[in-house]
């Protein structure tokens, strides 16, 4: 869901062939109360809003920022219906419906930033989470400094505390300053480092929309707003409703940023993340996963870019208006302004979820490490039975094995539509595909692979690799699946065959949170949305905050 944006010549008087109904260009601007260029904005600004990563409830929802085109040398957009534009520092205009403008930056200037690889990341109250990282990487001759982001918003007796405090290298680092370090941590210990930027300054630059023939129809410092209002605005051939802001990206091109209510915002989401065809209690409970998901990930990510979350699967996939479908939209109006709290404490609960679990879920601090939430626990998606036979985990390789090869009647096994391809697997790597994979660890030639830790639900978090030039081991879950060839899951246990390496799995992607194959298959057995998340979120409750 991306809104709107911009218009400027009446298509129809374009191609009916009149400039004399052309609007005439504007004159050079004269920003008198702009800061000078790379400064912050004042407070209230609309630019400020990009740029603060922080929640907006100025319309009674929160409205979100989003990106849906960024490092772009010039953006197309035409206004369905009559489109106010919001030049900043600058009077505004009014567009006719139908206007087809383009929207270019001009004499754009890069941010400047520093970079710092981040070494790890808690919540911000895991006080002894942060300083056994900061010991850890002491001992390995690092200093360290730290940093947080997020924020903390009390709503409705709720609390949204996403403050996360990041653990980073310390020093002087440029952005391939901190790849280098990390391409070091990879070879000594089996971890890299992401490089973690910081905004020392914004960046410059007049962004311009451009009228058919090229005449300037409205012109701001670093940023125009669009605001078709209820109405569509397409941008680049997809259409949004909401208020489109062009804007200058740290690369010092042009973005368009999407600013909308969250509620509408989901309407694009969830059919974009769960088939719109499923039971409407698993819709229901993507729905506020989703809007969990969202208020979550506010402040703590996407921190050298004017916007809050992207529309790619990094964040949360948005395909904007051309998504909407009857049974999804549904979904989100039937749990309008619910999402998931801890009943200990009242806290948000990140709503984090995968494809399919596989038949059992994942700690999160064994897929991003950082502060165990009480309500992110791995633990058995079967029936009661099931659970109870499968209790205690499969952290231990015999009981992984037996459960991969048992393939028990999981909820996600049972979910109409399910690929069973999926629930389990199979991969083989010849002994020369492995060894081209594994070539970046230096050890040359491998001799063996061996887990030497599993998370509760059995995937790998430590893999041992052992060369003819030596031995490397390799932790993160993410990790070891992208070493091994993008691995579905790293629910799998290994075994060689004459050909080289045979590796069975279950599930498909990180296990943490809702399996949302596990979801319809529980919907479709009659679960309501609020039990099915209350399955795969121990101790939280679903509250509406507004």
């Amino acid at each position: 869901m991306i809104a709107g944006l911009l218009a400027a010549l009446a298509a129809a008087a374009v191609a009916a062939g009149a400039p004399e109904d052309l609007p005439p260009p504007l004159p050079p601007p004269q920003f008198a109360d702009a800061p000078p260029p790379g400064d912050g904005p004042s407070p209230g600004d609309a630019l400020e809003l990009l740029w603060s990563h922080r929640l907006d409830f100025g319309g009674g929802e929160p409205s979100i920022a989003i990106r849906i085109a960024e490092q772009r040398d010039e953006v197309t957009l035409v206004a369905r219906f009559a489109a106010a534009v919001e030049p900043r520092h600058a009077s505004p205009v009014n567009l006719p419906a139908g206007s087809r403008v383009r929207a270019v930056v001009r004499n754009g200037a890069p941010a400047r930033i520093s970079w710092r690889p981040m070494l790890a990341q808690f919540e911000t109250r895991d006080r002894a989470g942060v300083q056994r990282a900061r010991d850890l990487w002491a001992s390995r001759g690092v200093a360290t400094r730290t940093r947080v982001t997020g924020g903390v918003y009390g709503i409705a007796g709720h609390v949204i505390d996403n403050r996360r405090t990041l653990v980073l290298a310390d020093g002087p680092f440029t952005e391939a300053g901190a790849e280098a370090f990390g391409a070091d941590a990879w070879r000594r210990w089996g971890e890299r480092p992401e490089p973690t930027p910081e905004v020392e300054s914004r960046p410059a630059g007049t962004v311009e929309l451009l009228g058919a023939r090229g005449e300037v129809l409205a012109r701001g410092d670093r940023l125009v707003v669009v605001d078709g209002g209820a109405d569509l605005v397409s941008v680049d051939g997809r259409d949004y409703r909401g208020r489109v802001h062009l804007t200058v990206d740290a690369s010092g091109h042009l973005a368009a940023v999407l600013v909308v209510p969250l509620e509408h915002l989901l309407r694009g989401l969830v059919p974009s993340e769960m088939p719109a065809g499923s039971p409407p209690e698993a819709l229901r409970a993507q729905a506020v996963t989703a809007r969990s998901n969202v208020l979550a990930q506010i402040g703590t990510r996407h921190l050298a870019d004017p916007w809050s979350i992207c529309s790619d699967v990094h964040c949360q996939a948005y395909r904007g208006e051309a998504a909407l479908v009857a049974s999804t939209d549904a979904a989100v109006r039937a749990t309008r302004g619910e999402a998931l709290f801890a009943l200990a404490d009242g806290r948000l609960v990140d709503g984090v979820y995968s494809a399919m679990c596989g038949g059992h879920g994942e700690d999160n601090e064994m897929v991003w490490g950082g502060t165990p939430s009480p309500s992110l626990r791995g633990r058995p998606d079967l029936g009661a039975a099931g659970s109870a036979e499968w209790a205690g985990g499969l952290a231990a390789e015999e009981r992984v094995a037996a459960f991969i090869a048992a393939s028990p009647q999981a909820w996600c096994a049972r979910a109409p539509g399910a690929r069973s391809s999926r629930f389990r697997w199979e991969r083989r790597l010849p002994q020369a595909e492995l060894d081209r994979l594994l070539a970046q660890l230096g050890v040359g030639p491998v001799d063996d692979l061996t887990v030497v830790r599993r998370g509760s639900s059995g995937r790998a978090v430590s893999l041992r690799v052992d060369g003819e030039r030596g031995s490397a081991t390799v932790h993160g879950e993410l990790r070891i699946r992208r070493l091994l060839g993008d691995l579905p899951s790293a629910m799998f246990v290994l075994s060689t065959s004459p050909e080289g390496w045979v590796l069975r799995g279950g599930g498909w992607g990180h296990g943490v949170g809702m399996c949302q194959w596990g979801a319809i298959g529980r919907a479709a057995a009659g679960q309501d949305y609020r039990r099915i998340l209350g399955a795969y979120f121990s101790g939280a409750e679903v509250a509406r905050i507004y």
